[in-house]
């Protein structure tokens, strides 16, 4: 048995981008679908109502494209919108909070496990709830990083002011008990070395994408519906900002094949 269908991603920008490379590495064979709602980011900053009416309309889209299942390469739809649409929907879908919480938990050795998301994330207290049912003895301290996003989205991430702005905003893990931290949305992966450069090479970042990648590779293998094709087919959309999407997914997927960039209408754009 095998399963020729597509995998879906969905995310509030070019963020999911990161979880989507990891699905090429890791699922080398597999179609991939990726819809990244630009005309809408950042979905860091709605309310919890509009990002589950934003998702909800990316998982109908990902659905009207035959995909086998959703990963939601967003931390702030997978918070906000998730526990609410795998009610609604049948298709199996995927979020990347739980799997970073459970790499966390098994990687800190002193209890003390920063995260950095957006303002959407951080406010849920999502990473804190899903590292608290795992173990309590878990100190978890969040803080907004919501500037992150703006700085990949905008491609500005090795401009001086970006560095001042990572440092300062990552001051309180400096104190050394914080060994672990959870790059808590999917954009955050791009800004890899300058976390490092802010924090040393002491504390452990976990990637949440490939966490949920591993996972969901894990489910495909146990249901039957890993594809037994062998070149896979990738289309990239967006529902605005398609030419700066273009040059950013061509950047990121660098030596990869893609098969298909291009702009869709969603909801209120159309």
């Amino acid at each position: 048995m095998s399963d020729k269908r597509p995998i879906g991603l969905l995310d509030s920008g070019l963020g999911g981008l990161t979880v989507t490379k990891e699905v090429i590495k890791q699922m080398s064979n597999e179609d991939i679908v990726f819809i990244g709602d630009e005309a809408r980011m950042p979905y860091g900053l709605k309310t919890k109502e509009q990002i589950i009416e934003y998702t909800r309309e990316l998982v109908k889209y990902l659905i009207s494209q035959d995909v086998k299942v959703i990963i939601y390469a967003c931390n702030t739809a997978t918070a906000n919108a998730l526990p609410t649409l795998k009610k609604e929907f049948s298709i199996p879908m995927f979020g990347v909070i739980e799997p970073g919480a459970i790499t966390a938990s098994r990687d800190t050795k002193t209890n003390n496990v920063g995260v950095i998301g957006t303002k959407a994330t951080i406010n849920s207290k999502s990473y804190s709830k899903a590292i608290d049912d795992i173990d309590p003895n878990i100190n978890v301290l969040g803080v907004p990083a919501q500037e992150f996003v703006s700085i990949v989205e905008n491609d500005e991430a090795e401009t001086k002011q970006a560095q001042e702005l990572i440092t300062d905003t990552l001051k309180p893990f400096l104190n050394n008990k914080y060994d672990t931290l959870v790059l808590g949305c999917t954009h955050f992966p791009m800004l890899r070395s300058q976390i490092v450069e802010a924090l040393g090479n002491e504390i452990t970042l976990v990637d949440s994408g490939i966490e949920t990648v591993s996972y969901v590779r894990d489910y495909l293998r146990m249901n039957d519906m890993l594809t037994d094709t062998k070149d896979s087919d990738i289309r990239l959309h967006a529902t605005g900002g398609i030419d700066e999407f273009k040059r950013l997914s061509k950047e990121w997927l660098a030596g990869t094949k893609i098969d298909e960039i291009s702009l869709v209408n969603l909801g209120e754009n159309k």
